[in-house]
């Protein structure tokens, strides 16, 4: 009888354990929940991006990694073409960092590029094949104006073609094409 009581007790004790569990992990991810609606309405009351919400833009971004084309359309609308002049300081995370004289500039490199018929990476490209530190770059980029205020401004530059100190030509592996209009 000692031996069953004993049992009896532990089970009970389990199970009180396993329901205090249950009940914490429950009310923390209803906690997650309202801190995030909670985020989102302040966000959505922050800032819109091309008449669509911030929070909409952060949640499609791992889609926009996997699909370049939600990708592109999401940088396209009310994008403009740019040209970005500078002084190579490195190639980092996908990112060209130029110095453009009057500070730094960092544009977003597509991972293949095309350079004298022959297919590169970004790496490749701005690490010796094409420039390299401390070399003249111009790059036409696709510019958009994501945030802006009387302090400050955002802008994200994405590369699609690259001339350096030689004239030679580089272009951006994309899936769709930039063809400026006259």
């Amino acid at each position: 009888m000692r031996k069953s009581l004993k049992i009896a007790s532990l089970a009970a004790v389990v199970f009180l354990a396993l329901g205090a569990i249950v009940f914490v992990y429950a009310n923390s991810q209803n906690t997650l929940t309202a801190n995030a609606d909670e985020q989102q309405t302040d966000m959505q009351t922050f800032s819109s991006w091309n008449n669509c919400t911030m929070p909409d833009r952060m949640r499609r971004m791992p889609q926009m990694r996997e699909n370049g084309l939600q990708w592109a359309e999401g940088l396209s609308q009310n994008a403009t073409l740019s040209t970005v002049q500078g002084t190579v300081v490195s190639e980092v995370r996908d990112m060209l960092i130029l110095d453009t004289g009057s500070g730094q500039v960092r544009v977003l490199l597509p991972r293949e590029w095309t350079l004298d018929n022959e297919a590169v990476g970004r790496a490749e490209l701005f690490n010796g094949t094409f420039a390299s530190a401390g070399q003249s770059v111009t790059v036409k980029v696709l510019e958009n104006d994501v945030f802006s205020n009387a302090n400050f401004s955002i802008n994200v530059m994405l590369g699609y073609e690259a001339i350096n100190a030689t004239n030679a030509q580089a272009y951006a592996v994309l899936p769709f094409n930039i063809q400026p209009t006259s």
